[in-house]
């Protein structure tokens, strides 16, 4: 059966784990790398480039590539590139297409299953856009889960002791805190805060503006309207970010980053880990008071607190350990891995769905019939729908745990209304508008009645992926009526969703037949290498007709005609093993 993958989609980079014999583990990418940046690059010819690859064409063209898209899933935000405008979820599915070929050259099968993380502070809209991403991408969705709760599965995994986490995420581009109890194999989520645009990126801004505003200072030159100066300049913030978690000083040079009439100009900088503190000293003091108020929300005190484990590259920072060491008066653990253990978290969830046919997955997801983890999840928003005044009803108080269901009766407000529209939102404003609009609830064809007397059922059931599902029925005729969800603009629809899914599975393929075309042009450059090593220093009939293969082959070896090339290595291979048997 197809192993059902783990994946990490981060802010700046991405994971792909797996099950092999009881514990998760990481699937290296096409480079051996455990990690992939996540970077999106949109080659003049219609190709795209993922990982390692983008980042490097992105220093040369910065305009054609995408960075940090995950801070903007749920959003109308449109990344544009040769008059054609992309979605978050398109560009997400990029990034997820190219783990999913990663896993699929390792296993050399079809992974087309994935339990997929997200932020636990993820509003609905996000998440549902993080699972269109995956849809795009080529998979099956069977799960959306939190960061967090990923990390403490991959922690206490085999831990015995009943314990209460709290895990401290900060990654990339958001940030979250959640109070996790674990108990015997159970672990519940008992408080969610967070900030989704809080995170590493912010750091490296920072950083960015310290290096422009000194360079200008002593050079007299704005590099802000020089993009390939920018991305350089963004690449060097985050790389000394990241030493000073080592050491204290680092140095910044950027060769010619600005050409005069004198000519280039190199950009050097001592910065140390002082002056980078610094400069995100307000940005890390913003995630005091969440984490304060998490272990509130869980009706705990920071002695409560047994372990702390610490999610996101940007932890690594040593005044980001202090802050959260001086919050709980306890040192963070030291045994987790910030950039891998989410995926391994997802790996361990996806392993409980593996053996479940799709025809029996609802009713498996909501019995549990396999050991593992049991994973009690809670919604850190409020869900409800707007009323007349702009007051705002609410159906699933924040905090609740999911999956859920909630219902409450409403009524017309005026005489003979025949529809009643409910704006559904989620947050904790009192003014229904204040909150972040997610759908458009609509029932039709109310039977004419004097306003007050018609009693309309609303229903919210949140699912295992904490997406909202909402419904409406008329109780006073008791008939069910047909209830119309409206999206909104930044949800796509489901032919926009079908059409995506089209485009990337021709991009998929275009990647695999790259990928082929790649392979066989490495084994027939080590194939001729072995062949010239021999051949050329002999002078005999087989000899002279292998040169000439030799030569057919490498100019064969980028071609379209496979069933060529793999004839000629063929008989280059058969060559060689006469060699070797023949009596020289």
């Amino acid at each position: 059966m197809a192993k059902i993958l783990g994946i990490d989609l981060g802010t700046t980079n991405s994971v792909v784990a797996y099950m092999e014999g009881g514990s998760p583990e990481i699937i290296p990418n096409e480079l051996g790398d455990r990690i992939t940046p996540s970077v999106v690059f949109f080659q003049e010819d219609g190709t795209v480039l993922v990982g390692k690859k983008a980042r490097r064409a992105a220093g040369l063209n910065p305009q054609r590539s995408v960075f940090s898209i995950k801070r903007q899933m749920g959003t109308g935000f449109r990344v544009n590139i040769d008059d054609k405008q992309f979605t978050p979820q398109e560009i997400s599915s990029c990034i997820l297409q190219k783990l999913k070929s990663d896993a699929e050259y390792y296993f050399g099968e079809e992974c087309p299953q994935a339990v997929i993380t997200v932020p636990a502070y993820f509003t609905d809209a996000q998440r549902q856009a993080t699972r269109d991403a995956g849809q795009i991408a080529g998979f099956h969705v069977r799960r959306i889960i939190d960061e967090p709760t990923a990390a403490a599965i991959s922690y206490g995994l085999e831990k015995e002791s009943d314990q209460i986490l709290m895990v401290y995420d900060l990654g990339g581009g958001t940030f979250d805190v959640s109070i996790i109890e674990m108990v015997k194999g159970v672990f519940q989520v008992l408080s969610i805060k967070g900030n989704n645009h809080l995170g590493g990126d912010d750091f490296d801004q920072r950083i960015v503006e310290y290096l422009l505003e000194r360079f200008q200072k002593r050079e007299g030159i704005d590099l802000r309207s020089d993009q390939k100066a920018m991305f350089r300049l963004r690449e060097a913030a985050q790389e000394a970010k990241i030493e000073l978690s080592g050491v204290t000083n680092t140095h910044v040079i950027i060769e010619a980053i600005a050409m005069t009439s004198k000519g280039p100009i190199t950009l050097e900088e001592e910065l140390s880990r002082a002056t980078m503190v610094s400069l995100i000293h307000d940005l890390l003091e913003m995630t005091i008071e969440p984490t304060h108020q998490a272990i509130r929300d869980a009706c705990l005190t920071p002695e409560d607190i047994s372990n702390v484990l610490l999610v996101g590259g940007s932890t690594r920072i040593p005044a980001v350990q202090q802050i959260v060491s001086k919050i709980v008066a306890k040192e963070p653990r030291k045994d987790v891995s910030p950039d891998e253990c989410v995926a391994l978290g997802a790996a361990v969830q996806a392993s409980i769905l593996a053996p479940l046919d799709e025809e029996l997955e609802q009713t498996a997801a909501d019995t549990v019939h396999r050991e593992g983890p049991v994973i009690v999840h809670l919604t850190p928003f409020s869900l409800g729908v707007g009323l007349s005044d702009d007051r705002y009803g609410v159906l699933i108080e924040r905090n609740s745990t999911y999956p859920t269901e909630a219902r409450d009766l409403f009524t017309t407000t005026r005489d003979f209304q025949s529809a009643i529209s409910f704006p559904i939102y989620e947050g904790e404003e009192m003014v229904a508008s204040a909150n972040t609009f997610l759908d458009m609830l609509r029932i039709d064809d109310i039977p004419p009645s004097p306003r007050g007397v018609p009693r309309i059922e609303v229903t919210f059931r949140l699912n295992q992926d904490r997406i909202l599902e909402a419904s409406a029925k008329d109780l006073t005729t008791g008939n069910e009526v047909s209830v119309t969800i409206i999206a909104t603009d930044n949800r796509l629809t489901e032919d926009e969703v079908r059409d995506l899914t089209q485009a990337a599975h021709e991009r998929v393929n275009k990647m695999i037949e790259a990928r082929k075309r790649q392979d066989m042009s490495n084994e027939v450059e080590s194939l001729v290498f072995r062949a010239r090593r021999v051949f050329s220093a002999l002078d005999d009939p087989l000899a002279e007709e292998a040169m000439q293969v030799i030569g057919e082959l490498e100019k064969a070896r980028y071609a379209d005609d496979e069933e060529f090339v793999q004839e000629k290595m063929g008989q280059l291979s058969n060559m060689l093993s006469k060699y070797e048997t023949a009596d020289y």
